[in-house]
């Protein structure tokens, strides 16, 4: 994913102390999907898959951490061969990958989603809504194909069959109703960061963390506005606490503005080299870029740790 002046990054620490190895035996491997362990053409190198499966045969507990929705997490899963458990949607939404179950979801209130969606509809632009579906329903819901944005019809044109439309969707947002914890505006990267203006100028109280970001797979820029407390790192924690997981034993890789949380607070945060140098300076380490499979050379550090 393609960085941009989200919010997300705010209050962040940044490291003083860099170090090239971790300080304790890692237990936990995050990594980011798109631009950490996919290289630049969005596909797994073989090198990368291998190097993931030998770091679970060595114990090592790889979890995925994508803004992806759970559908297309999923099949990188099982591109991996894994089975643990996925953070998606930038950390709003936890699920297992074979058994599509929730394990944790940060979700807004009806009455934030529908301010947060008056927001969006002033300013002109298409809105939509994860679904937590399993791989049998919908994805998405959203109010019209075609949407009137061509930028977003590209994206609906790209999946086609994941979306359910339904016109007026956004007023039937109702208290005890369908969850709704990963809202998007979609358009230009000029509409997209004025809607991010006027969310947080409009509802400066609300508990809400906002990223604006690009998809290579897209042309369409997205304002992705989720829970204040949903974060890839808070969604990971939900994890490491269950497993008894240190976060001085936690790697947490990645190159977005969305990575930044789990960068910042893990034991050994890592950076990818392509990263730009907003998230970098958030890092212990900076890997080799994807395009040098610098995943491979974290885990090859990240099983020394446990020698």
């Amino acid at each position: 994913m393609n960085a941009g002046a989200g919010q997300g990054m705010a209050n962040q620490p940044v490291l003083e102390r860099k170090l090239d190895r971790p300080s304790q035996p890692i237990e936990l491997l995050a990594l980011d999907v798109d631009g950490t362990i996919l290289d630049r053409s969005g596909s797994l190198d073989e090198s990368v898959r291998v190097a993931l499966r030998e770091a679970e045969e060595s114990g090592v507990r790889v979890v995925l951490c994508t803004g992806r929705r759970f559908r297309r997490a999923s099949a990188i899963a099982r591109a991996i061969g894994s089975e643990m458990p996925m953070v998606c949607n930038s950390g709003a939404l936890v699920k297992c990958p074979v058994s599509a179950r929730t394990l944790w979801r940060a979700e807004h209130s009806s009455e934030r989603v529908r301010a947060i969606l008056e927001v969006i509809e002033e300013a002109g632009v298409p809105s939509l809504s994860f679904l937590d579906a399993d791989l049998e329903g919908p994805d998405f819901v959203t109010a019209a194909d075609p949407s009137g944005c061509p930028l977003f019809d590209q994206y609906l044109k790209s999946n086609t069959g994941f979306a359910r439309i339904e016109p007026g969707w956004q007023s039937r947002v109702v208290d005890g109703g369908e969850a709704h914890f990963h809202v998007c505006a979609a358009g230009s990267r000029e509409a997209i960061a004025d809607i991010e203006r006027r969310l947080h100028d409009r509802l400066p109280e609300a508990k809400f963390r906002t990223f604006v970001q690009k998809s290579p797979n897209y042309v369409a820029w997205m304002c992705e506005v989720l829970h204040g407390a949903a974060s890839k790192w808070t969604a990971l924690r939900t994890l490491s606490d269950s497993w008894g997981i240190s976060p001085d034993r936690i790697c947490a890789v990645g190159d977005d503005a969305n990575d930044v949380p789990m960068i910042a607070a893990a034991g050994w945060g890592v950076a990818m080299g392509h990263a730009e140098p907003e998230i970098r300076r958030h890092a212990h380490w900076v890997a080799p870029t994807n395009a040098e499979h610098g995943v491979v050379d974290v885990v090859r550090i990240v099983l020394e740790s446990r020698k």
